[in-house]
């Protein structure tokens, strides 16, 4: 025995180390397909409650769009086609199916509820540009509106009072210019003045815009599109099916 252990060792040493890093790959991949298994059931699980969330969504034909735009995304990471290559041998064609269509309805759902996501995002853009347009015409006005300087009909009566009469019409009408130019580029500003106006406008038109003057717009495509899918996933069986049960079974087995 010692003899051939002497004659063979190298061979036999291969073989333990062989053996050795042949259990350690079993290992490892048997974690990966527990953790594969424990990342779809998790996925599966939060989708249904998901789902269910957003079927409330549509009320009486009509989407609420808050509770829309509040919502997170139903899936970062599709783990069912990243490691359904683990379970599809030992899965039965009706599972495997219905865990296929599961994902095809939720993904649909996720393009709808992005799509929503986005024209919602658009129309606060285009609300915001309004009230810059607004702002901005409020902020002219009310910067010549506060400028309380004399008028030009203020002027022209006192000239008239003041010039002696032996000036020319000629000399008048210059040093009458004279002094109008003088007043309109020295104006009597009164910075309290343009506040009170600007911000009582602001008021009003923040106002006007929250009571829905302007008309939000959701396609009607998109609430089709999600009442479809939602039926079709309410006549979807998930949780009772072999292939669920024994992707679950194997999420709870030990390494």
């Amino acid at each position: 025995m010692l003899e051939f252990i002497k004659d063979n060792w190298a061979n036999i040493l291969l073989i333990i180390v062989g053996s050795f890093a042949l259990a350690t790959y079993i290992l490892q991949e048997r974690k990966k397909k527990i953790d594969a298994a424990s990342l779809i059931v998790l996925q599966i699980d939060e989708f249904q409650e998901r789902l269910r969330e957003i079927s409330t969504f549509i009320v009486d034909g009509q989407l609420n769009e808050t509770a829309f735009y509040e919502s997170l995304p139903l899936m970062d990471t599709d783990y069912w086609n990243k490691y359904k290559h683990y379970f599809v041998r030992k899965m039965d064609a009706t599972s495997y199916t219905a865990l296929n269509q599961l994902y095809e309805y939720v993904s649909e759902i996720q393009e709808q509820q992005m799509l929503m996501k986005a024209f919602q995002k658009n129309s606060f853009q285009i609300t915001q540009n309004v009230l810059a347009n607004i702002e901005s015409q409020f902020i002219v006005a009310d910067l010549n509106n506060a400028c309380t300087g004399v008028t030009a009909q203020n002027i022209t009566s006192a000239m008239g009072n003041m010039i002696p009469q032996g000036v020319s019409e000629a000399d008048r009408n210059t040093l009458n210019a004279m002094v109008q130019q003088i007043a309109a580029q020295n104006p009597n500003f009164d910075m309290n003045r343009f506040w009170s106006l600007y911000n009582q406008q602001r008021i009003w038109t923040k106002s006007i815009i929250n009571q829905g003057a302007l008309t939000s717009y959701t396609p009607v495509q998109i609430r089709i599109s999600l009442e479809k899918m939602l039926k079709k996933y309410s006549m979807l069986e998930i949780s009772g099916t072999e292939g669920y049960q024994m992707l679950k079974k194997t999420s709870k087995q030990k390494f």
